[in-house]
């Protein structure tokens, strides 16, 4: 599945761990933000959505750990 077709199923407002294996470290993201700060992301396949908490402020948070990536893209110049 692509990015972009998960995000229209997912809510807005949900806590994300995105990561983009070949080029990015985890980050805490809402969902609706990661195409925001990642445009390029949005044709790469999804290769992990797990559950996961998070602690903030010394409160567990529900989070979604996606990760994605773009070994299997192919370039267009």
């Amino acid at each position: 599945m692509k990015l972009k077709e998960l995000l229209k199923i997912l809510p807005d407002k949900a806590d994300a761990t995105f990561e983009i294996v070949e080029e990015t470290y985890p980050t805490g993201i809402l969902v609706k933000n990661i195409l925001a700060n990642y445009p390029r992301a949005a044709e790469y396949e999804v290769i992990l959505l797990d559950a996961g908490i998070t602690t903030h402020d010394g409160k567990d948070i529900p989070t979604l750990c996606i990760e994605v990536s773009n070994v299997n893209q192919s370039v267009i110049h």
